[in-house]
This record gives structure tokens, sequence and C-alpha cells, in this order.
């Protein structure tokens, strides 16, 4: 668990997350299950940096997934 550290330059979101993810992850040595939540948490920490470096990334998937909405859905 030592090497798992979080580079200088991510942001505080991003690292917050990644802190929560690594408890879990200690844990699933006493309870397997565990790992299943830290492996699913860690990705918010990717789309949270994914955001700060690609500029408008937000807008461009909120309006790219409302073209798609079925019919009657608005």
């Amino acid at each position: 668990m030592e090497d798992l550290v979080v580079p200088d330059g991510v942001p505080e979101a991003a690292t917050t997350v990644l802190r929560t993810a690594r408890e879990p992850l200690r844990q699933s040595y006493y309870c397997y299950e565990f790992s299943t939540v830290a492996v699913m948490h860690s990705p918010i920490a990717v789309e949270i940096v994914l955001h700060d470096r690609i500029p408008g990334a937000a807008r461009a998937r909120c309006s790219s997934s409302s073209s798609r909405a079925p019919r009657g859905v608005s």
C-alpha cells in the first residue's frame, strides 16, 4: 500500500477520492468484497482528472447526451 502515492498536481477532489478508495483496498485483505468497492471507486478519480485536464469536457458530454435521448423523454 505504501507504493500507492498520489502524484503532485492532481486536483484535490481526485486526491480525496483516491485516498477514499485506498482504505477499502487495504481492508480487502480481511474482506475480499472491499476490493470491488475500491476498484469501482477509483474511476471517479480518473474522471475528475480528465475533466480538469480537458477544458469544456463536462459541457461537451452534457450536450451530446441530450441529443441521444429517446423520443418522448425531455
